[in-house]
C-alpha cells in the first residue's frame, strides 16, 4: 500500500448511518463527519468492493460523491490506539484493542476473576473489535445459545472476534471465512496472538461442501452483501441448526424478515441495541 484515497460525500443526516455501514463493508479504513459531508478513507489502490460502489443508486437517496483524491501514507489509527481502553463485550469478554496487545502474554486467554476472557484484537482495518452494535449483539446471542460441543460457521469473519468467542465458549469446531484476503490475514494473526485455532479462509460460502456440517452460523454482514447467498447456507446446516443474523438496521426490520423468510429461514427471536437488530433464525424444515 503506497497511500490512501479520500472520498468526500455529501449526505443527508438521515442517510449517514447506513452509508457508513456500507463504506465499512467496502473496505474503508475510517470515516469522519464534517458538516453535511462524510469523509471516508480507503487504501490505495482501492479495494475491489470500493471500485464497485454504485454512486448512482446512492444519488437517488441524496448522496453525492463530490471528490476522490489521493493522500500520503500515514498511520491513521496510531493516536486512536494510544487512548483506547479495554472494552467489555457481552458478559464473558474483554477486548484489548491496542497495537501492542499481547506483548508479554504467553498463552490462550483464561477467564479473569470477573469471569471475562481478555481477547487481544488490535484495532486494524478488519471489521470487528466489539465496538459496533452488530458485533456486540452477535456475541450476546452466542453467549445465550451456548455453543459448547457445536460446529460453528462464522460468515464474514472480519477480525475473527466471533470465531474466537465461539472457540472460547466451547465450540468443538469453528470455521470462518471472509471475501477480503487482508481481513483473513489479520484474523489469522489475531488467532495466533490469542493462541486460538479456528479454521479461517478467504472465499465465499460456495467453497464449503454443500452438506450439513454446522450446528450454528454467525452472519454479521450488511444484508445487501449476503442475502443472495442465504439460501445456500441452508444446505450447510444440520437439522434444527440456528443462525444469528446481525448487521441490520431496525428501520428495515420488516423487509429483512420477509427476505430472510423467502431465503428459507424463520425468526425465533431478536435483540436490539440503538438502531441495530440481530435476529435468531432457524432454517425451515
Amino acid at each position: 500500500m503506497t497511500g490512501y484515497v479520500l472520498w468526500r460525500l455529501r449526505v443527508p443526516e438521515a442517510g449517514v448511518e447506513i452509508l457508513t455501514a456500507e463504506l465499512w463493508a467496502r473496505g474503508s479504513l475510517g470515516m469522519e463527519r464534517r458538516e453535511s459531508f462524510l469523509e471516508a478513507y480507503f487504501p490505495d489502490p482501492l479495494p475491489a468492493a470500493a471500485r464497485d460502489f454504485d454512486a448512482g443508486r446512492w444519488r437517488d437517496q441524496g448522496v453525492e460523491l463530490v471528490a476522490s483524491e489521493p493522500l500520503a501514507e500515514r498511520d491513521w489509527l496510531s493516536s486512536y490506539r494510544r487512548g483506547i481502553q479495554p472494552l467489555d463485550v457481552g458478559t464473558r469478554f474483554r477486548i484489548d484493542q491496542k497495537l501492542d496487545a499481547g506483548e508479554g502474554a504467553s498463552g490462550r486467554p483464561e477467564p479473569g476473576e470477573d469471569g471475562r476472557w481478555a481477547l487481544r484484537i488490535p484495532a486494524q482495518t478488519a471489521f470487528g473489535t466489539g465496538s459496533h452494535e452488530s458485533t456486540r449483539l452477535t456475541i450476546a446471542w452466542l453467549e445465550e445459545l451456548d455453543p459448547r460441543g457445536l460446529s460453528v460457521l462464522d460468515v464474514g469473519s472480519g477480525s475473527g472476534i466471533l470465531s474466537f468467542a465461539a472457540e472460547l465458549l466451547g465450540a468443538r469446531r469453528v470455521v470462518g471465512f471472509d471475501l477480503d484476503p487482508q481481513a483473513v490475514c489479520i484474523a489469522r494473526r489475531n488467532a495466533a496472538l490469542n493462541r486460538l485455532a479456528p479454521r479461517l479462509f478467504s472465499g465465499r460460502l460456495a467453497a464449503l461442501r454443500p452438506e450439513p456440517q454446522f450446528d450454528l452460523a454467525l452472519v454479521n454482514i450488511l444484508p445487501e452483501h449476503i442475502l443472495a447467498e442465504m439460501p445456500q447456507l441452508v444446505s450447510r446446516l444440520q437439522p434444527g441448526a440456528r443462525v444469528v443474523s446481525s448487521g441490520h438496521l431496525q428501520r428495515w426490520r420488516r423487509r429483512l424478515l420477509d427476505e430472510l423468510a423467502a431465503a428459507g429461514f424463520s425468526c425465533l427471536g431478536e435483540k436490539t441495541e440503538n438502531d441495530w437488530v440481530a435476529f435468531l433464525l432457524q432454517a425451515k424444515q
